[in-house]
């Protein structure tokens, strides 16, 4: 009669060649503390189900973890796979990657789970390893002569780790190569185009680019956020296209239009703007300037609603009036027309100084605009200033009739 224990020992012989060849001391420490023995292996291989089934990869979970039909033990891929993330939660992803050839060598084929948690992992850290992104694209293109098809996540991990690491014409050998297995993405993902992907490549790295333009850890903080989540910028860029139209800016809201539809990449701008909207929303008024300054030395350049956001928003502090009444003169000296809200918002923030210096600094400014071609509309301005207290209402139109009756 077999011995009723053997398939679990032969789950731990599987397990013993996964690990013999770590040469990491605290991985060793580890191996032994969580999947030593079969039940502890059992329990941890449990809880990594559970973490993949929450990462979106349930069904992936499910195929990796069926059991031996007859043992009900677990399967080499799982015990293998289950080790490689164990590297990965440690974050020793070379030896993660090592277990992954070991399984190969000692004739184990991986499933979508195996390669999903590879693939994401070692483009995502491939900073660290010139070699990961090479990795993380052949096990892609393997998956998909497979018959597996990769999820959005591996999709824009790899280009994200291309954008790093390597030039835009490997990027376009690379979409050729999954186009020409058959891959398409899903539709709330970017579809990458050939004629398009410099600037798709760009604005993959903008991330990178954004956190080491700046020390100020907030920003950063703000950037990450931003660069790798989907939601914010899908919400932004609406709000900024209806706002662009809504003033009559019909060029620029066709423009970020047409830059989003041909990369099927959110243009920068939006993405600086998010960030100086969150900024301003949590009362960072400086962070807010600072977010503004970091887009232009990085090259991107804000549109009418960018500043008709930053200026509204600078009004708010008093300390920043001065730095409002920049950015609309800057503004119109890029061409663009402020809203009455915009400009209506930097006279406020000087009438309600109460200061003779600061009522004559507004003086000047209206001169200006106006000798920019552009005159303030009394009545828009009216509107704007609904509910505000009369006294403040007569000092700002005062300001401005005074110039207009001259």
């Amino acid at each position: 009669m077999a011995d009723p224990t053997s398939p679990k020992q032969d789950v731990m012989k599987v397990l013993k060649k996964a690990t013999e060849d770590c040469e990491d001391k605290d991985l060793k420490e580890m191996f032994d503390m969580n999947i030593g023995d079969y039940d502890s292996l059992n329990e941890y291989a449990i809880k990594v189900f559970d973490a993949m089934a929450n990462d979106t990869l349930a069904e992936e979970a499910k195929e990796l973890f069926k059991p031996r039909a007859e043992s009900a033990v677990l399967p080499d891929v799982a015990v293998y796979t289950v080790v490689i993330w164990a590297c990965i939660c440690s974050s020793k992803i070379k030896a993660a990657h090592n277990v992954y050839q070991c399984m190969i060598d000692n004739g184990v084929a991986p499933t979508s789970c195996t390669y999903i948690i590879l693939i994401n992992t070692l483009a995502k850290n491939s900073s660290s390893d010139v070699n990961f992104v090479g990795y993380a694209k052949k096990y892609f293109l393997e998956m998909l002569d497979k018959g597996m098809k990769p999820p959005s996540s591996s999709y824009m991990a790899v280009f994200r780790a291309i954008a790093r690491r390597e030039p835009v014409e490997k990027a376009k050998e690379f979409l050729e190569q999954i186009q020409a297995k058959g891959f398409s993405p899903k539709l709330d993902v970017p579809h990458f185009d050939v004629a398009y992907m410099e600037e798709a490549m760009k604005a993959l790295k903008m991330s990178d680019v954004l956190i080491n333009a700046t020390p100020d850890k907030k920003l950063q903080k703000l950037y990450r956020k931003w660069s790798t989540t989907r939601k914010p910028l899908r919400d932004e860029f609406p709000k900024m296209f209806k706002a662009l139209k809504a003033d009559g800016n019909y060029d620029q809201a066709m423009e970020l239009y047409r830059r989003g539809w041909d990369t099927n990449i959110i243009p920068e701008v939006v993405l600086h703007t998010g960030v100086i909207e969150d900024c301003l929303e949590a009362g960072n008024t400086e962070c807010a300037l600072k977010a503004y300054r970091t887009m232009l030395a990085t090259g991107v350049a804000p549109n009418s609603y960018t500043y008709t956001v930053l200026i509204k928003g600078l009004t708010t502090d008093p300390n920043f009036c001065g730095d409002a009444k920049r950015c609309l003169l800057e503004m119109m000296e890029r061409g663009m027309r402020p809203n009455a809200a915009a400009y209506t918002a930097v006279i406020e923030g000087f009438a309600k100084q109460e200061d003779k210096v600061a009522e004559e600094e507004c003086k000047q400014l209206v001169e200006v605009m106006m000798g920019k071609g552009f005159v303030p509309n009394a009545k828009a301005m009216m509107e704007v200033l609904k509910g505000k207290p009369k006294t403040v209402i007569r000092r700002v139109m005062d300001i401005v009739l005074s110039k207009l009756k001259g």
